[in-house]
């Protein structure tokens, strides 16, 4: 995925809703590393996530 900078150097998105908000959450290190060890772990995460609340589990 090719990132595109406006003419502020900021990033843009041609989504119709831009990924700006954070979430934080609080784990043991051990799973954080285990996690950044997958590759593309950002977006699984975000997909996981996504199904999660489709899901209204």
């Amino acid at each position: 995925m090719q990132k595109i900078r406006n003419n502020q150097g900021k990033f843009t998105t041609d989504r119709a809703e831009p990924r700006d908000a954070k979430l934080s959450l609080r784990i043991e290190p051990s799973v954080l590393e285990k996690i950044q060890a997958i590759p593309e772990w950002q977006e699984k995460v975000r997909s996981l996530l996504y199904e999660l609340v489709e899901s209204g589990s």
